[in-house]
Protein backbone atom coordinates (compact mmCIF):
# COMPACT_ATOMS: atom_id res chain seq x y z
CA UNK A 1 0.00 0.00 0.00
CA UNK A 2 1.66 3.49 -1.01
CA UNK A 3 1.91 6.15 1.86
CA UNK A 4 0.28 9.05 0.41
CA UNK A 5 -3.10 9.16 -1.12
CA UNK A 6 -3.88 10.21 -5.10
CA UNK A 7 -7.01 12.31 -4.25
CA UNK A 8 -7.81 12.57 -8.26
CA UNK A 9 -8.31 9.22 -8.09
CA UNK A 10 -10.35 8.87 -5.28
CA UNK A 11 -12.47 11.45 -6.81
CA UNK A 12 -12.56 9.01 -9.99
CA UNK A 13 -14.30 6.47 -7.95
CA UNK A 14 -16.76 8.31 -6.07
CA UNK A 15 -17.87 9.57 -9.65
CA UNK A 16 -17.67 6.35 -10.49
CA UNK A 17 -19.88 4.66 -7.61
CA UNK A 18 -22.24 7.60 -8.36
CA UNK A 19 -23.07 7.36 -12.02
CA UNK A 20 -23.06 3.31 -11.33
CA UNK A 21 -21.25 2.85 -14.96
CA UNK A 22 -17.82 3.18 -16.77
CA UNK A 23 -18.85 4.72 -19.04
CA UNK A 24 -20.85 7.28 -17.75
CA UNK A 25 -18.64 8.22 -15.74
CA UNK A 26 -16.01 8.82 -18.01
CA UNK A 27 -18.29 10.75 -19.75
CA UNK A 28 -18.86 13.23 -16.32
CA UNK A 29 -15.15 13.07 -16.46
CA UNK A 30 -14.30 14.48 -19.54
CA UNK A 31 -12.22 11.39 -20.31
CA UNK A 32 -12.54 8.17 -21.86
CA UNK A 33 -13.59 5.03 -20.76
CA UNK A 34 -10.44 2.87 -21.03
CA UNK A 35 -8.83 5.94 -19.10
CA UNK A 36 -11.94 5.45 -16.54
CA UNK A 37 -10.49 1.95 -16.07
CA UNK A 38 -6.58 2.61 -15.60
CA UNK A 39 -7.78 4.98 -13.06
CA UNK A 40 -9.42 2.50 -10.84
CA UNK A 41 -6.62 0.30 -11.64
CA UNK A 42 -4.21 2.67 -10.19
CA UNK A 43 -6.31 3.03 -7.47
CA UNK A 44 -6.86 -0.89 -6.62
CA UNK A 45 -2.89 -1.20 -7.06
CA UNK A 46 -2.31 1.53 -4.50
CA UNK A 47 -4.33 0.23 -1.60
CA UNK A 48 -3.77 -3.20 -2.08
CA UNK A 49 -6.80 -4.84 -2.60
CA UNK A 50 -9.95 -4.62 -5.03
CA UNK A 51 -12.28 -1.87 -4.80
CA UNK A 52 -15.39 -2.00 -7.09
CA UNK A 53 -17.24 -5.49 -7.91
CA UNK A 54 -16.51 -4.84 -11.95
CA UNK A 55 -19.40 -7.66 -12.95
CA UNK A 56 -22.87 -5.75 -10.64
CA UNK A 57 -24.69 -3.56 -12.70
CA UNK A 58 -24.73 -0.66 -10.90
CA UNK A 59 -21.00 -0.77 -10.37
CA UNK A 60 -21.09 -1.44 -6.72
CA UNK A 61 -18.09 -1.03 -3.88
CA UNK A 62 -16.73 -4.17 -2.60
CA UNK A 63 -16.76 -5.01 1.33
CA UNK A 64 -13.00 -3.36 1.76
CA UNK A 65 -14.17 -0.85 -1.20
CA UNK A 66 -16.80 0.71 1.00
CA UNK A 67 -14.40 0.77 4.18
CA UNK A 68 -11.49 2.31 1.99
CA UNK A 69 -14.35 5.08 1.02
CA UNK A 70 -15.55 5.56 4.49
CA UNK A 71 -12.14 7.33 5.10
CA UNK A 72 -11.23 8.46 1.29
CA UNK A 73 -14.48 10.50 1.06
CA UNK A 74 -13.47 12.47 4.37
CA UNK A 75 -10.13 13.69 2.91
CA UNK A 76 -11.45 14.64 -0.50
CA UNK A 77 -14.09 16.49 0.86
CA UNK A 78 -11.54 18.51 3.35
CA UNK A 79 -8.96 18.75 0.25
CA UNK A 80 -12.05 20.36 -2.01
CA UNK A 81 -12.42 22.77 0.91
CA UNK A 82 -9.07 23.66 1.97
CA UNK A 83 -8.48 24.47 -2.04
CA UNK A 84 -12.07 26.23 -2.38
CA UNK A 85 -12.87 23.88 -5.00
CA UNK A 86 -16.09 21.90 -3.18
CA UNK A 87 -18.79 22.56 -5.90
CA UNK A 88 -21.42 23.06 -3.70
CA UNK A 89 -19.95 25.94 -1.74
CA UNK A 90 -18.46 27.54 -4.53
CA UNK A 91 -19.26 31.43 -6.66
CA UNK A 92 -18.99 31.27 -10.54
CA UNK A 93 -18.10 34.64 -11.80
CA UNK A 94 -19.20 34.45 -15.24
CA UNK A 95 -18.68 37.30 -17.96
CA UNK A 96 -20.68 38.39 -20.71
CA UNK A 97 -21.09 40.89 -23.59
CA UNK A 98 -24.48 42.56 -25.06
CA UNK A 99 -27.60 40.43 -25.58
CA UNK A 100 -27.02 37.00 -24.07
CA UNK A 101 -28.17 36.15 -21.62
CA UNK A 102 -31.32 37.73 -21.20
CA UNK A 103 -32.88 37.30 -17.99
CA UNK A 104 -35.19 34.78 -19.43
CA UNK A 105 -32.87 32.13 -20.09
CA UNK A 106 -34.03 28.52 -20.17
CA UNK A 107 -30.93 26.86 -21.21
CA UNK A 108 -27.90 25.60 -19.91
CA UNK A 109 -27.53 28.23 -17.02
CA UNK A 110 -31.32 26.96 -15.50
CA UNK A 111 -30.05 23.70 -16.29
CA UNK A 112 -27.03 24.31 -14.35
CA UNK A 113 -28.68 26.08 -11.41
CA UNK A 114 -31.07 23.33 -10.99
CA UNK A 115 -28.53 20.16 -10.78
CA UNK A 116 -25.94 22.67 -8.96
CA UNK A 117 -28.23 24.30 -6.23
CA UNK A 118 -25.09 25.21 -3.94
CA UNK A 119 -23.49 27.49 -6.28
CA UNK A 120 -23.76 31.08 -6.95
CA UNK A 121 -23.46 32.14 -10.17
CA UNK A 122 -22.32 35.97 -10.40
CA UNK A 123 -22.28 38.11 -13.63
CA UNK A 124 -20.23 40.12 -14.96
CA UNK A 125 -20.45 42.68 -17.66
CA UNK A 126 -17.46 42.72 -20.21
CA UNK A 127 -16.71 45.00 -22.80
CA UNK A 128 -15.99 43.76 -26.36
CA UNK A 129 -12.29 43.83 -26.14
CA UNK A 130 -12.45 41.89 -22.71
CA UNK A 131 -14.71 38.84 -23.41
CA UNK A 132 -11.18 36.68 -23.27
CA UNK A 133 -8.64 38.56 -21.82
CA UNK A 134 -10.38 38.69 -18.39
CA UNK A 135 -11.14 35.12 -18.57
CA UNK A 136 -7.17 34.32 -18.77
CA UNK A 137 -6.24 36.74 -16.16
CA UNK A 138 -8.59 35.15 -13.81
CA UNK A 139 -11.05 38.32 -13.19
CA UNK A 140 -14.07 35.32 -14.24
CA UNK A 141 -14.44 32.00 -14.13
CA UNK A 142 -16.14 31.88 -17.86
CA UNK A 143 -17.03 33.71 -20.42
CA UNK A 144 -20.32 33.55 -22.50
CA UNK A 145 -18.39 35.41 -25.41
CA UNK A 146 -18.87 35.91 -29.30
CA UNK A 147 -16.09 35.06 -31.78
CA UNK A 148 -13.85 34.86 -33.33
CA UNK A 149 -11.04 35.42 -31.41
CA UNK A 150 -7.92 36.68 -31.68
CA UNK A 151 -6.06 33.97 -29.86
CA UNK A 152 -7.48 30.05 -29.18
CA UNK A 153 -5.00 29.19 -26.92
CA UNK A 154 -5.36 28.81 -23.06
CA UNK A 155 -9.42 28.47 -23.07
CA UNK A 156 -11.86 25.89 -24.07
CA UNK A 157 -15.06 27.45 -25.83
CA UNK A 158 -18.64 24.93 -26.16
CA UNK A 159 -21.65 26.53 -28.33
CA UNK A 160 -24.39 27.53 -26.03
CA UNK A 161 -26.62 29.93 -28.01
CA UNK A 162 -27.43 30.44 -32.10
CA UNK A 163 -29.44 33.19 -33.31
CA UNK A 164 -29.45 34.96 -36.60
CA UNK A 165 -27.79 38.44 -37.61
CA UNK A 166 -29.85 41.46 -37.88
CA UNK A 167 -29.40 44.94 -39.20
CA UNK A 168 -30.02 48.31 -37.08
CA UNK A 169 -30.72 51.21 -39.31
CA UNK A 170 -31.36 54.77 -38.86
CA UNK A 171 -35.53 55.18 -38.40
CA UNK A 172 -35.14 57.46 -41.25
CA UNK A 173 -32.88 55.41 -43.81
CA UNK A 174 -34.57 54.36 -47.11
CA UNK A 175 -33.56 50.59 -46.44
CA UNK A 176 -36.08 50.98 -42.99
CA UNK A 177 -39.16 50.60 -46.10
CA UNK A 178 -38.12 47.29 -46.29
CA UNK A 179 -39.16 44.15 -44.14
CA UNK A 180 -35.81 41.97 -44.97
CA UNK A 181 -32.47 43.17 -46.26
CA UNK A 182 -29.67 41.28 -47.82
CA UNK A 183 -25.98 42.04 -47.63
CA UNK A 184 -25.95 43.47 -51.41
CA UNK A 185 -28.56 45.73 -49.96
CA UNK A 186 -25.84 47.52 -47.51
CA UNK A 187 -23.35 48.26 -49.86
CA UNK A 188 -22.47 52.12 -49.93
CA UNK A 189 -23.78 52.35 -46.05
CA UNK A 190 -21.19 53.10 -43.48
CA UNK A 191 -20.40 50.51 -41.10
CA UNK A 192 -20.27 50.84 -37.20
CA UNK A 193 -16.76 49.26 -36.13
CA UNK A 194 -15.94 47.90 -32.58
CA UNK A 195 -13.37 49.34 -30.85
CA UNK A 196 -11.16 47.98 -28.56
CA UNK A 197 -10.81 44.67 -29.84
CA UNK A 198 -9.60 43.17 -33.26
CA UNK A 199 -10.38 44.19 -36.31
CA UNK A 200 -10.85 40.68 -37.51
CA UNK A 201 -13.53 40.54 -35.23
CA UNK A 202 -14.70 43.87 -36.72
CA UNK A 203 -14.75 42.65 -40.17
CA UNK A 204 -16.88 39.72 -39.22
CA UNK A 205 -19.57 41.81 -37.63
CA UNK A 206 -19.41 44.14 -40.94
CA UNK A 207 -19.26 41.35 -43.01
CA UNK A 208 -15.72 42.63 -44.99
CA UNK A 209 -15.54 41.17 -47.56
CA UNK A 210 -18.70 41.44 -48.59
CA UNK A 211 -20.10 38.75 -51.39
CA UNK A 212 -20.45 41.39 -54.11
CA UNK A 213 -16.62 42.84 -53.90
CA UNK A 214 -17.15 46.14 -52.98
CA UNK A 215 -15.27 47.65 -50.15
CA UNK A 216 -17.25 47.90 -47.41
CA UNK A 217 -17.25 51.87 -45.66
CA UNK A 218 -16.43 52.41 -42.42
CA UNK A 219 -18.06 55.30 -40.12
CA UNK A 220 -17.60 55.73 -36.36
CA UNK A 221 -16.14 53.11 -33.70
CA UNK A 222 -17.79 52.14 -31.16
CA UNK A 223 -16.84 51.30 -27.51
CA UNK A 224 -20.14 50.79 -26.07
CA UNK A 225 -23.61 50.27 -27.43
CA UNK A 226 -24.43 53.43 -26.26
CA UNK A 227 -21.59 54.87 -28.48
CA UNK A 228 -22.68 52.32 -31.23
CA UNK A 229 -26.83 53.27 -31.33
CA UNK A 230 -25.58 56.85 -31.07
CA UNK A 231 -24.01 56.40 -34.66
CA UNK A 232 -26.61 54.45 -36.02
CA UNK A 233 -29.68 56.77 -34.79
CA UNK A 234 -27.58 60.09 -34.86
CA UNK A 235 -24.47 59.57 -37.31
CA UNK A 236 -26.54 57.66 -40.19
CA UNK A 237 -24.53 54.62 -39.36
CA UNK A 238 -25.56 50.52 -39.61
CA UNK A 239 -25.10 48.32 -37.16
CA UNK A 240 -24.70 44.13 -37.89
CA UNK A 241 -25.79 42.61 -34.81
CA UNK A 242 -27.55 39.74 -32.83
CA UNK A 243 -31.24 39.63 -32.65
CA UNK A 244 -30.88 39.04 -29.14
CA UNK A 245 -28.92 42.87 -29.15
CA UNK A 246 -31.51 44.03 -30.69
CA UNK A 247 -34.90 42.23 -28.61
CA UNK A 248 -32.43 43.89 -25.73
CA UNK A 249 -31.44 47.33 -26.78
CA UNK A 250 -34.19 49.66 -28.42
CA UNK A 251 -33.84 53.32 -29.17
CA UNK A 252 -36.13 55.53 -31.18
CA UNK A 253 -33.91 56.39 -33.76
CA UNK A 254 -32.91 53.32 -34.56
CA UNK A 255 -34.97 50.34 -36.56
CA UNK A 256 -34.43 46.55 -36.61
CA UNK A 257 -34.39 44.66 -40.03
CA UNK A 258 -33.71 40.39 -40.57
CA UNK A 259 -30.83 40.41 -42.92
CA UNK A 260 -31.75 37.13 -45.20
CA UNK A 261 -28.71 36.19 -46.37
CA UNK A 262 -26.13 37.00 -42.75
CA UNK A 263 -25.99 33.54 -41.44
CA UNK A 264 -26.00 32.75 -37.82
CA UNK A 265 -23.71 34.46 -34.95
CA UNK A 266 -23.34 32.13 -32.03
CA UNK A 267 -22.28 32.68 -27.84
CA UNK A 268 -19.81 30.35 -26.64
CA UNK A 269 -19.39 29.25 -23.00
CA UNK A 270 -15.00 30.25 -22.62
CA UNK A 271 -12.97 28.43 -19.60
CA UNK A 272 -9.41 27.95 -18.63
CA UNK A 273 -8.23 24.86 -20.26
CA UNK A 274 -6.24 24.26 -16.92
CA UNK A 275 -9.62 24.92 -14.51
CA UNK A 276 -10.63 21.67 -13.35
CA UNK A 277 -12.78 22.47 -10.52
CA UNK A 278 -16.13 20.31 -10.05
CA UNK A 279 -18.41 23.60 -10.79
CA UNK A 280 -16.36 24.25 -13.80
CA UNK A 281 -16.48 20.86 -14.93
CA UNK A 282 -20.39 21.32 -14.12
CA UNK A 283 -20.99 23.91 -15.95
CA UNK A 284 -19.01 22.87 -19.04
CA UNK A 285 -21.41 19.78 -19.01
CA UNK A 286 -24.55 21.44 -18.83
CA UNK A 287 -23.33 23.38 -22.16
CA UNK A 288 -22.01 20.49 -23.99
CA UNK A 289 -25.46 18.55 -23.08
CA UNK A 290 -27.49 22.08 -24.33
CA UNK A 291 -25.07 22.56 -27.26
CA UNK A 292 -27.09 24.01 -30.14
CA UNK A 293 -26.69 21.64 -33.54
CA UNK A 294 -23.73 22.89 -35.05
CA UNK A 295 -20.31 21.63 -37.08
CA UNK A 296 -17.86 21.44 -34.06
CA UNK A 297 -14.69 20.03 -33.36
CA UNK A 298 -13.97 17.36 -30.55
CA UNK A 299 -11.86 19.16 -27.76
CA UNK A 300 -9.33 17.38 -26.16
CA UNK A 301 -9.51 17.53 -22.82
CA UNK A 302 -12.77 17.36 -21.77
CA UNK A 303 -14.35 16.09 -24.58
CA UNK A 304 -16.48 19.10 -25.33
CA UNK A 305 -17.16 20.48 -28.50
CA UNK A 306 -14.71 22.93 -29.84
CA UNK A 307 -15.50 25.56 -31.72
CA UNK A 308 -13.03 27.22 -35.37
CA UNK A 309 -12.41 30.79 -34.65
CA UNK A 310 -12.93 31.78 -37.86
CA UNK A 311 -16.70 30.98 -38.42
CA UNK A 312 -19.26 31.96 -35.54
Amino acid sequence: MTEFLNLGLVNSLEVLIEEGSFARAAERLFITPPAMTQQIQRLEAAVGHRLVERGSKPVRLTERGAVFMGYASVALMQSRLALGTDAEHQTLRIGFINGYPDGQDNGFLARFRRENPGVTLSFVQLSWGEQIGRLLDGDVDASLARPPYDDTNGFDALPVHAEKRVVALPSDSPLAARDSLRIDDLDGYPVVGAAGISRAWTRYWVIDPRPSGRAVEYGVWAATMEEAFNGVALGGNIMITAESVAKRFQHAGVVYRDLADGGSCRVELCTRTTDSRPAVRALRRAARDAAPSTGVRAHPDDRSSRVGPAHP
